[in-house]
């Protein structure tokens, strides 16, 4: 058994916006994470090399583009991206945008972050 407390968890930048890992560190075969998106932000387009990459919308309006089709995902949605489909996102709403994000497989964390 392992806990892992959200208030251990530290934010880390991850370009203009913030990631806090919330994975259990006994668990590789899928990871969860916050990412906080503040107001204007941008994750520019990107291919996906996970498996499954789900977002559950936490908090705010943030408008996805998956392979050139547009998304709007508000409080309570939720949005699955398969391996090789390309996405991004943007915060244009009013407020501070919050996402839960579920990867298959696990994390892949920048060098000298600690989950």
């Amino acid at each position: 058994m392992e806990l892992r407390r959200y208030s251990d968890a530290v934010p880390f930048a991850f370009g203009d916006f913030e990631l806090r890992e919330l994975t259990p560190t006994a668990f590789e075969l899928a990871s969860f994470a916050e990412i906080i998106v503040p107001i204007g932000v941008d994750r520019p387009q990107r291919e996906s090399v996970k498996d499954h990459r789900m977002y559950l919308c936490l908090q705010g309006d943030i408008q996805f583009t998956v392979d050139g089709e547009m998304f709007r995902i508000g409080r309570g949605d939720v949005l699955h991206i398969d391996k090789g489909e390309t996405y991004g996102f943007h915060n244009g709403g009013y407020e501070e945008g919050r996402l839960l994000l579920f990867r298959v497989p696990g994390p892949s964390l920048p060098e000298n972050v600690q989950p």
